[in-house]
């Protein structure tokens, strides 16, 4: 069983649809596997307006003159083309900044509480229902985010291994944000379970986690896949369902086991290297 936690963003119609892709690949390829994803969003205190609605749009300032090219383009000539030009794409720029990020977790943080209870409640029930089967969560965006709090303040919960896929996870704890794992240095919490963080450089609200989650002994509990969709942010990070590469690190960590905290490469050598054909 796939138990999927969406992100903040998602409207009903964007889970459906993110359902439907993600089981469109798993008949694909012939898999038993069963999606439950939990609307957990409406169920939630959680509640996000449109962020575009404070943007304003009326008639931009006095043109900015044409720079003269001759000795080159000086710093304060290229800010002031760039807020020139911002000033009338402001909505392009701070989607690249990241303003859902922001609002995720803003809100998160202010409904931590009845999103957790949620999660919790519905991993429990879709561990009932399958039996003897594996469940594997796996987590996109604040969905991550929420997944990791959850598994670090649930040392018992029902499941063998995580994944999260695009996620800000990982900048959150360096914040010391993530109330289940405070931020340490030397020694950084771990997970109860194997963790694969999917992650794509050109995913502006993706991060790594190995470098972070390391401890001084050389052990982790987090292992990161880099993954290549080619696409621009943000379509970048809605891509994901559509790699083979991500589809053969599930079939891995389907297979995943607990065991003790272990280091990078000792993980590797087991099988936690997603890369890798998986266990059949």
């Amino acid at each position: 069983m796939l138990f999927f936690v969406h992100g903040a963003a998602e409207t009903s119609e964007g889970l459906i649809a993110n359902v439907a892709r993600i089981e469109r690949q798993i008949r694909a390829r012939g898999w038993d596997v069963t999606v439950v994803a939990p609307e957990w969003r409406r169920r939630s205190g959680l509640r996000l307006g449109n962020w575009r609605n404070a943007l304003y749009r009326g008639r931009r300032s006095a043109p900015v003159p044409v720079p003269r090219l001759g000795a080159g383009i000086r710093k304060d000539t290229i800010l002031k083309l760039a807020t020139y030009y911002f000033e009338d794409h402001r909505e392009a720029l701070l989607e690249a900044l990241g303003a859902q990020m922001l609002a995720d977790v803003i809100g998160y943080q202010r409904h931590r509480a009845s999103i957790q209870s949620i999660l919790r409640e519905e991993l429990a029930r879709a561990a009932g229902a399958a039996g003897n089967r594996p469940v594997l969560p796996v987590a996109l965006s604040l969905g991550g985010i929420a997944l990791v709090d959850l598994l670090a303040s649930w040392p018992g919960a029902p499941v063998e291994a995580c994944v999260t896929v695009g996620t800000q996870a990982p900048l959150l704890y360096a914040f010391d944000a993530i109330a289940s794992m405070p931020y340490d240095e030397a020694n950084p919490p771990y997970l109860p379970v194997p963790w694969l963080n999917v992650y794509d450089s050109r995913d502006f609200l993706s991060f790594v986690a190995e470098p972070l989650f390391r401890r001084s002994d050389g052990r982790a509990s987090v292992v990161d896949l880099r993954v290549h969709s080619g696409l621009d942010f943000p379509k970048s990070h809605s891509a994901y369902w559509e790699l083979a590469p991500v589809w053969d690190a599930l079939a891995t960590a389907f297979t995943w086991k607990r065991v003790p905290l272990l280091t990078v490469g000792e993980a590797r050598r087991l099988g936690f290297e997603a890369r890798r054909a998986p266990v059949r």
